[in-house]
């Protein structure tokens, strides 16, 4: 019992459930329980009276409520590391930025290149773009310390950034039309937080109040839902009136939810992708090409090229006790898109089957591949 209560509570344990729930979602869509799994997603969920209702099917409560709480963990951890952790010094930060860039530019590229006759498929340009922060640490903690931790926080860095760019990615190109009566909310619901944090008010349900307001407002505006999350994450204080952490602490109690529950649940929703029917030829489609190709090699060549330039220009220092074969390896490890490919697919495609789903298992594909040859190269690289 000891055994099993260490792996739960280890950093591993995250990127195992993502496996599992992932198998278990092909499982169900494929084998038995298809009609089962389809009726659990189209599950209407109604909150609210008369005309004042909100109503969606369990799916869209998941992809667009609950991933806004792990965007809002996403702001919390960048907001403390720039101010108070080890992004608060330009050096340290540089490699990570440069570096996540470089994971965004090139399989964008390589996407693009493939799929530049196609009009529709240009959509998803930027689904090769995202690094799954769970799984890719769920890899590497696997090897344990056969990794110097300075590469453990370059991966971490890395993910917190290109998860920043997957923001401003989905707040530019993938919202719907606009509506100018919700942004003025958005607006009102921003200047309470402001005022929150300025007369440093650290009882939370304020926050979960307009909070919520911000995250309605949010989704009837056009502009994507889940950004109401990081903007809640700006106001949160770092400390309390007696200087006692204060962020932190609510990073901590909302982090436990998204690794064992809410980024679970969001794999088993969307990786449930129906085998049965589908063409060969489909997985060598351009938008599979285009996905596989940008996730598995246009990720690891984009952060390494970066991140070597900007070391050898001096912008950047290379981690402590990290050499180049090893850090290429973490560079694989990106490649990892998977629960984020899949958010920033479902915002592209519209969850549409025009490609038979096979860019959703091209994600899988990529990902999984990823992850296998980062694992085997490391651990050779490592010994």
């Amino acid at each position: 019992m000891q055994a099993i209560k260490r792996f739960i509570l280890s950093e591993t344990f995250p990127g195992v459930l993502l496996i599992f729930f992932t198998f278990f979602a092909l499982f169900c869509k494929n084998i038995s329980f298809i009609d089962l799994y389809d009726k659990f997603l189209s599950i209407q969920f109604s909150i609210g009276f008369n005309e004042f209702k909100l109503s969606k099917p369990i799916v869209l409560w998941i992809n667009d409520g609950l991933i806004a709480i792990f965007f809002l963990c996403i702001g919390l951890e960048l907001k403390y590391e720039i101010l108070r952790g080890q992004l608060k010094n330009i050096k340290s930060v540089s490699l990570p930025i440069f570096g996540a860039l470089g994971g965004m530019i090139v399989p964008a590229l390589i996407f693009t290149i493939i799929n530049y006759s196609h009009e529709y498929a240009m959509k998803g340009w930027a689904i090769p773009t995202a690094t799954d922060i769970a799984f890719a640490v769920g890899i590497l903690m696997l090897l344990g310390n056969r990794i110097p931790s300075s590469l453990k926080l370059f991966l971490l860095s890395l993910a917190i950034f290109d998860d920043l760019g997957a923001i401003i990615i989905i707040a530019l190109f993938y919202t719907d039309q606009i509506s100018l009566f919700a942004l003025i909310i958005c607006l009102i619901c921003i200047i309470a937080l402001f005022f929150l944090n300025y007369f440093h008010v650290t009882h939370l349900p304020f926050y979960v109040l307009i909070g919520v307001i911000l995250w309605v407002a949010m989704l009837k505006s056009g502009v994507h839902a889940t950004l109401a999350g990081v903007i809640i994450a700006l106001f949160i204080p770092l400390d309390t009136k007696d200087k006692k952490p204060y962020l932190h602490k609510v990073y901590e109690s909302l982090n436990c939810w998204v690794i064992y529950f809410i980024l679970p649940l969001f794999a088993f929703v969307n990786a449930g992708v129906d085998l049965r029917s589908m063409h060969l030829s489909s997985i060598f489609s351009s938008v599979s090409l285009g996905i596989i190709l940008g996730l598995f090699l246009g990720k690891q060549v984009g952060v390494f090229l970066f991140s070597y330039l900007a070391i050898k220009f001096k912008v950047a220092t290379m981690p402590d006790n990290v050499s180049y074969k090893q850090f290429y390896g973490i560079c694989i490890l990106t490649g990892i898109g998977f629960t984020m490919s899949l958010f920033i697919d479902g915002l592209a495609y519209k969850n549409s089957d025009i490609f038979e789903h096979s860019d959703r298992l091209a994600i899988l594909i990529a990902s999984f591949l990823s992850a296998i040859y980062g694992y085997i190269y490391l651990k050779m690289v490592s010994k």
